[in-house]
C-alpha cells in the first residue's frame, strides 16, 4: 500500500506545479502558493500466514536386474606388429663416489725403522684396469748388537685385467727383496766382550712371480670357471736356487639350486738347487667334488688325487687318493654342528719353509706332507647377529711332518728334520662379537698335542697359542686396533757335543719362554684426503723368542701420515 501512495502523492505534487507553471507562463508573473504535504497517514495490510508443507517424497527409480547385449566380431586385417630388439648395453664398472686412484704413506719410529708404501690404481676405465704398489720397511737396528742384526723388507709388483663380454683375462708381476742377519748365538755369549768384533753374516732373499690367467666375470651362471699359469724363482745369498712352474684351473656347475659340482686341477714342476740338495719335483692333484644343499643342511663329497715324485725309503707308489666329506646342520640360529673326514698332500718347496722360518740354512732333502686323514667335529652358531661362537675338535695323522731344529754345524741357522709318522690332536675355540659399527672382536684359542715317532720333541711348534683381536671406532675419523698374540709351549733342540752325539745321548731340550706380544694400531683422518697413524708392536717389551738364540726387537713405535690422491 506504501508503495501506491508515493507515487500518488508526486503526481499530485507534479500536477500541481504543472497547474502554476500554466497560470504563471499565462498570466506572466509568479504568485505566493501553500501545499500541504501529510505524513501521518499509514496504510496497513492483513498479517499473511506462511505454509509450513514438506515437499513430497519422490517415488525411487528401480535398476534392471538383466542387461543383454549382443557381440557382433569383426576382423580386422591388420599387418604385425614389428619389434626390433637391441642387446643391453650392461655397465661392469659403476660409477663410484669419492675413489681415490692413489695412495701414498710414510712413517719412522726406533731401531732406525722408515716406512714407505705407495699404491695406484685405474679408475677411469672400463675395458681394462691396472694397479701397481711398493712397500718398504727396514730395520737398521736390531735387538743384538745394533746394526748386526738388521733386516729390511721390500716389495714391488702390479697388475693388470681386461674385461671382455664374457672373461677378464688378468696377470701380474711382482718382486720381492727380505735382508736377514744370522745373529743367533748362545745366549751364554750375549755379554762376551768378545762377541762385539764378530760380524753376524746377512742373507738376502730376492723372489719374482709372474701369473696370467682367464676367468669369467658373472660367477652366477651354470658354469664358472678360472684357470692361470704361474712362473716364480727364488734365490738367496748363497746356493739356493728354486724354479717354479706352475698351472691351476677350477670350474663350478650348477645344474639346480640345490646341487653344485666343482672340479679342481693342480701342476707343479720345482727345480732346486742348494749346498746339499739338487733335484726335480712334481705335484699333481685332481679334486672333483659335489655338494648339496637342503635349507640348512649342507653336505659335500669329493677325492683328492694326488701324484708326487718324492723319493722317500719304502714309498709303494706316488699316486695317493683320499676322501674328502663335508657335513653341517644348523638347528638354529643359536646352534649347528660340522663335520669333516678328510685327507691330502701339503706341497712344500724351498721357498715355503723359508717363509715359515727366515734363517733356514742348507737342507739335505725336500718333502711334502701327508696327511692320511683328518677327523673334524664341532659345533657353532650366532646370537642376535652380534655374537658367534665356534668350538671344534681334530684329529690328523701325518707322514713327513717336518720341523726346524739348530743346525749342529753353525747353531745360527736352521735345518728341516722330519718325522714319518705324527698323530696331531686340536682342540680349538671361537669367540667373535660386533655391537653395530663401533666395536668388534675375533678371537681363537688352539691346544696342540703331539704324538710322535722318531723325533724326540715337537721342536719349535706350540702346544697352545691365542689370537685377540680388537676394533674400536669410536667416530667416524678415528679407527683404534688392539691385539694380543700369545704362544707357548715352544721346544728348542740344544748344542750336542761330538762326544755326546757318538754315544747316542738325546738331544738337550731348551725350554724357550712363553711369547706374548701386545699391538696398538691408530688411524685417525684429518680430511678425506689427509690422515696421521701411529703404531706400536711388543708394548710389554717381552724378551720374545720364536727360534732358539734369535730374541726379537722390544718395544717398537712408528708413527706418520697417509694422503690419498
Amino acid at each position: 500500500m506504501k508503495k501506491l501512495c508515493i507515487p500518488f502523492c508526486l503526481a499530485l505534487v507534479f500536477g500541481a506545479g504543472a497547474e502554476v507553471k500554466a497560470q504563471i507562463q499565462s498570466r506572466g508573473e509568479v504568485q505566493d502558493q501553500e501545499f500541504v504535504i501529510r505524513k501521518d497517514r499509514v496504510l496497513t495490510l492483513p498479517t499473511q500466514p506462511r505454509i509450513f508443507e514438506k515437499l513430497p517424497v519422490l517415488p525411487q527409480p528401480k535398476g534392471l536386474s538383466d542387461f543383454n547385449y549382443q557381440v557382433n566380431f569383426y576382423e580386422l586385417n591388420l599387418p604385425p606388429v614389428k619389434l626390433e630388439a637391441e642387446p643391453v648395453q650392461k655397465n661392469y664398472r659403476q660409477e663410484r663416489i669419492d675413489l681415490y686412484p692413489g695412495f701414498l704413506k710414510a712413517g719412522y719410529g726406533n731401531f732406525a725403522s722408515p716406512l714407505l708404501e705407495a699404491r695406484f690404481m685405474a679408475t677411469e676405465v672400463y675395458d681394462w684396469n691396472y694397479a701397481i704398489d711398493l712397500r718398504h720397511q727396514s730395520f737398521g737396528k736390531g735387538p743384538v748388537l745394533a746394526e748386526e742384526s738388521k733386516e729390511s723388507h721390500s716389495t714391488l709388483g702390479g697388475s693388470a685385467s681386461y674385461f671382455m663380454d664374457q672373461v677378464e683375462l688378468f696377470g701380474g708381476l711382482r718382486w720381492a727383496q727380505d735382508s736377514y742377519s744370522f745373529y743367533g748365538v748362545d745366549s751364554a755369549f750375549y755379554n762376551n766382550p768378545n762377541l762385539e768384533f764378530m760380524g753376524f753374516d746377512g742373507n738376502v732373499l730376492n723372489t719374482i712371480k709372474i701369473e696370467a690367467g682367464i676367468r669369467d666375470i658373472e660367477k652366477t651362471g651354470p658354469v664358472s670357471y678360472e684357470g692361470k699359469i704361474n712362473f716364480r724363482n727364488f734365490k738367496d745369498s748363497y746356493f739356493v736356487n728354486e724354479n717354479e712352474f706352475g698351472l691351476n684351473a677350477k670350474g663350478k656347475f650348477r645344474p639346480s639350486d640345490d646341487w653344485t659340482g666343482n672340479l679342481g686341477f693342480e701342476y707343479f714342476f720345482t727345480n732346486t738347487e742348494d749346498e746339499l740338495y739338487q733335484g726335480n719335483r712334481t705335484y699333481f692333484a685332481i679334486r672333483p667334488q659335489v655338494a648339496y644343499q637342503y635349507e640348512a643342511f649342507n653336505f659335500s663329497a669329493g677325492l683328492n688325487i694326488i701324484s708326487e715324485n718324492d723319493s722317500i725309503p719304502g714309498k709303494s707308489s706316488d699316486f695317493r687318493i683320499f676322501p674328502n666329506l663335508k657335513a653341517s646342520y644348523q638347528f638354529a640360529e643359536e646352534f649347528g654342528f660340522f663335520g669333516e673326514f678328510s685327507g691330502d698332500v701339503q706341497r712344500n718347496t724351498y721357498y715355503s719353509f723359508v717363509m715359515q722360518n727366515p734363517f733356514l740354512g742348507p737342507s739335505e732333502q725336500l718333502l711334502n706332507t701327508v696327511n692320511n686323514y683328518k677327523l673334524a667335529g664341532g659345533i657353532e652358531g650366532q646370537f642376535q647377529g652380534n655374537f658367534h661362537y665356534k668350538a671344534g675338535i681334530d684329529i690328523s695323522r701325518f707322514n713327513q711332518y717336518h720341523f726346524f731344529v739348530n743346525s749342529g754345524a753353525d747353531t745360527s741357522r736352521f735345518e728341516i728334520v722330519y718325522d714319518d709318522k705324527v698323530s696331531v690332536l686340536n682342540i680349538n675355540a671361537e669367540l667373535g662379537l660386533k655391537l653395530s659399527s663401533i666395536y668388534s672382536l675375533n678371537s681363537r684359542l688352539d691346544i696342540f698335542q703331539y704324538d710322535l715317532n722318531q723325533q724326540q720333541e715337537a721342536w719349535h711348534r706350540p702346544t697352545w697359542q691365542l689370537g685377540i683381536n680388537n676394533q674400536v671406532t669410536p667416530f667416524k675419523q678415528l679407527l683404534i686396533q688392539a691385539n694380543v698374540n700369545v704362544m707357548g709351549g715352544l721346544k728348542g733342540r740344544g748344542y750336542l757335543s761330538p762326544s755326546d752325539a757318538a754315544a747316542m745321548l738325546p738331544y738337550p731340550v731348551v725350554n724357550l719362554r712363553t711369547i706374548a706380544d701386545l699391538q696398538l694400531k691408530a688411524d685417525f683422518k684429518i680430511t678425506e684426503k689427509i690422515g696421521v697413524f701411529a703404531e706400536g708392536n711388543n708394548l710389554l717389551n717381552a724378551q720374545n723368542t720364536r727360534w732358539l738364540n734369535y730374541p726379537v726387537r722390544g718395544v717398537q713405535l712408528i708413527g706418520g701420515a697417509w694422503l690419498k690422491f
